[in-house]
């Protein structure tokens, strides 16, 4: 297996639009494959909504070759349950996703389902196999390969895609399309309790992707892996037992968590001057991304199966 991690990584210290510098530092930072991050391109300031989308496109390819760094897989922004306007437009721009996916060579586009607030296991099953199907001419035009992916009740109690069994009933319902798969978040699935390997199992051929996280005392906080309480041999001897293809793909947050996903606390009585310590410099977290990366290579170096 081979490894990669997001441009989300720098989340805290680029803005997300600046993909193409975060590839230039996943690189110095030893990493030859990379998950393009475009969860947040339905946000109207985005590049992917701009008239210039190709031109951006364009310029994160170009980092990667000048880095020695290929794309390999990219996580997309979320879609929209209700019907209208924004429903609409949401999908116009993960339509828009998966035609960058195209320009840089991406086969695995990761899409959250949709879901509602009290909504039904009925319903939720029914809506992801719309609100999906409509995805898949464009998939279908591009060859990438849309991968919902699993979640936990903590995160979305209403989001019904917890185990290998759930993703199977969803693939039935769109006519087990090929270009349709999971992305298995372990994170996510630690968090829920669930078996990770009888689930990877269960998953088969349709495990297309995965997110590599940690978490603990049931919060979904996208720790490096050791710092939480995930089971990686049972995640990695589901891997190879099921014989995935690809990419051992980091999710983590590694050294410093982000201020905002870990919720930390911040000093406001004595103005900016006096919040020194809200995060760490940048310098700490190439040393923590090349740590992450050790790691990794240890993961996979221990089991025989890490390839470059």
């Amino acid at each position: 297996m081979k490894i990669a991690t997001s441009t989300g990584d720098f989340r805290e210290y680029l803005d997300w639009n600046d993909a193409a510098e975060a590839t230039r530092l996943l690189a110095q930072c030893g990493f030859k494959h990379i998950d393009l991050n475009m969860y947040h391109s339905f946000a109207e300031d985005s590049a992917l909504c701009s008239d210039d989308w190709r031109k951006w496109a364009e310029g994160i390819r170009r980092a990667g070759a000048e880095a020695g760094a290929d794309f390999v897989q990219a996580h997309g922004s979320d879609g929209c349950i209700d019907p209208g306007k924004e429903r609409n437009r949401r999908i116009e721009i993960l339509k828009r996703e998966l035609r960058v996916c195209n320009m840089l060579g991406i086969r695995r586009l990761v899409i959250h389902g949709v879901w509602r607030r009290g909504g039904s296991r009925e319903e939720f099953m029914a809506e992801n196999a719309r609100f999906y199907r409509e995805l898949m001419p464009t998939a279908e035009e591009t060859g990438v390969c849309v991968c919902t992916e699993n979640t936990c009740r903590q995160n979305l109690p209403e989001y019904y895609l917890f185990e290998g069994s759930d993703f199977n009933e969803l693939s039935e319902r769109m006519g087990r399309h090929p270009l349709f798969g999971c992305c298995w978040d372990v994170g996510h699935a630690n968090c829920h309790g669930v078996d990770q390997y009888k689930c990877i199992m269960e998953l088969g051929d349709g495990l297309k992707a995965v997110h590599i996280h940690d978490t603990n005392f049931g919060a979904d906080a996208h720790m490096a892996p050791f710092q939480g309480s995930v089971c990686y041999d049972a995640v990695i001897n589901g891997l190879l037992d099921v014989g995935f293809k690809g990419y051992f793909t980091l999710e983590s947050y590694s050294l410093p968590i982000a201020p905002k996903f870990a919720k930390r606390k911040r000093f406001t009585q004595k103005g900016p001057d006096f919040e020194r310590l809200t995060t760490l410099p940048l310098e700490f977290k190439m040393r923590s991304e090349k740590l992450l990366l050790d790691v990794a290579r240890y993961m996979l170096t221990t089991y025989g199966c890490l390839e470059e």
